[in-house]
């Protein structure tokens, strides 16, 4: 059953669902391949240096790829049901419907690629002693720009066409 106010996804939207969804499974494959080597205190916070500065057990690694899976499938569902999901209720046009929609696609993606960063560094920093990890703050910060380059590039085309 569709409603004919859902959107329908493009096929750059259905590649950019499936490298999503993709990364997320390798995500939670890998995680569940490394487990069972994972000591029972892993590191779980880096400071801006990459260096190790906080610790759990290690049943909690499970939370990260938990929350970015839940977010960037409310993302891709919150894409396709857009009015469903607007507060407060309101006709959406359908130029804002296509701005929306590849926004939400491509937030999607972006928390699909920082999770396995961060389940990687998590697990390696865990067994590797006296690891670090300079790389990473550069990276996510480089993937949040390239995302607000995206963003800002969606919404003024939007009120271009406006």
């Amino acid at each position: 059953m569709t409603n004919s106010k859902d959107t329908s996804f493009s096929n750059l939207d259905l590649i950019l669902i499936v490298i999503t969804i993709s990364l997320l499974a390798l995500t939670w494959g890998y995680l569940i391949i490394k487990y069972s080597s994972l000591p029972n205190i892993i590191t779980i916070h880096f400071d801006g240096l990459g260096k190790p500065n906080g610790y759990s057990s290690k049943e909690n690694i499970w939370f990260a790829p938990a929350i970015f899976s839940i977010l960037s499938i409310a993302f891709i569902f919150g894409a396709k049901h857009q009015e469903a999901i607007t507060f407060p209720k309101r006709k959406i046009g359908s130029t804002e419907k296509s701005s929306n929609l590849k926004m939400m696609l491509y937030t999607a993606l972006l928390l699909a690629i920082i999770c396995p960063l961060i389940v990687y560094t998590i697990i390696e920093a865990s067994i590797t002693k006296n690891f670090e990890m300079p790389w990473l703050m550069p990276i996510i910060i480089g993937n949040a720009a390239i995302y607000l380059g995206i963003v800002f590039y969606y919404k003024f085309k939007t009120l271009k066409l406006s």
